[in-house]
């Protein structure tokens, strides 16, 4: 017999954002940002698409900086 007072729910939480705070996910609205396109208007994804695409950046650089002046 199971307790009648465990319940089960689905909980989700934003990949972008630095804290991870679950949601339960019947109390998302349909109008989030993070569904379908929409998503690329949410602040924290750009934030967090920034941030990759600087870290990208730093790593070609020095891909590309030759041995002698890296101090090698």
């Amino acid at each position: 017999m199971s307790c009648p007072y465990l319940t089960e729910i689905t909980m989700v939480f934003c990949q972008a954002s630095p804290v991870r705070k679950l949601i339960p996910s019947d109390r998302i609205s349909t109008a989030s940002n993070c569904e379908g396109d929409c998503y690329r208007g949410c602040p924290l994804y750009r934030e967090a698409l920034t941030r990759a695409l600087h870290v990208i950046e730093e790593h070609e650089q020095e891909e590309s900086t030759p041995a002698v002046e890296r101090g090698a």
